[in-house]
């Protein structure tokens, strides 16, 4: 179908909503009956809509628009509004207070990420509906790799607020996100512009997601041992 509302919604359910229930459950696997419910599903939830919201700030203050100016925006300003939207979706009274909040932290930044990517890949293909398939790909692997790197970000997070020092933390990530914007932007380059060797395209890929792998897969080895079910209600 030619419909970019379509085309939208398929590729962004396949390569960032599906990812990140997917990486939810593996995460939660054998602790369904440990963890509240009621709150797994308001930690995802709370992540979309505050994902969104966070996009519609973008959309607005125009860092997400691929020009000389903007691309600058979006390396320097971008990861300060989405990490200050992650410290204040984790730091909510209903989740930070809980023994298992890594938990929901994690599927909270999964879902914000999996939100973010999925409008900016709508407002992508709205502009520039004539990309090939292969741009489509290097975009939503980047937006991909940015679901895993913000789930890490969400355990990392609750983890900091548990010890006080969640602010701190959170900054940290802000610049390491900061580094992984400009790798993207590089990208973005390669697609709109035709800069840069395809060769260092891959590389960037790939560095993209050894950071994220590693900040996700080290959050979760840190996760907590849930021995019974918490705050039952």
């Amino acid at each position: 179908m030619d419909s970019i509302i379509f085309q939208a919604n398929v590729i962004g359910m396949l390569m960032y909503i599906i990812p990140a229930m997917l990486l939810f459950f593996y995460i939660i696997n054998g602790l369904e009956d440990r963890l509240v419910e009621r709150k797994l599903y308001l930690a995802s939830g709370i992540g979309v809509v505050l994902g969104t919201i966070a996009e519609i700030i973008m959309f607005v203050s125009g860092t997400d628009l691929y020009t000389d100016v903007a691309y600058a925006s979006m390396i320097l300003v971008t990861p300060f509004i989405i990490m200050m939207f992650m410290f204040i979706g984790v730091n909510l009274k209903t989740f930070k207070d809980e023994p298992a909040a890594p938990y929901y932290s994690a599927g909270y930044g999964l879902f914000f990420g999996g939100a973010i990517e999925f409008w900016k890949l709508l407002i992508t293909e709205d502009r520039y509906s004539n990309m090939s398939v292969g741009d489509f790909l290097l975009i939503t692997l980047f937006g991909l790799g940015t679901v895993v790197f913000l789930g890490g970000a969400g355990m990392w997070i609750a983890y900091a607020i548990r010890n006080d020092n969640g602010i701190r933390i959170t900054g940290r990530l802000a610049f390491v996100y900061l580094f992984l914007q400009y790798l993207y932007a590089s990208v973005l380059e390669h697609v709109h512009y035709g800069l840069h060797d395809f060769a260092l395209i891959i590389v960037s890929i790939i560095a993209f997601f050894v950071v994220s792998g590693a900040l996700f897969h080290q959050g979760y080895l840190r996760l907590p041992k849930i021995a019974k079910t918490v705050n039952v209600e």
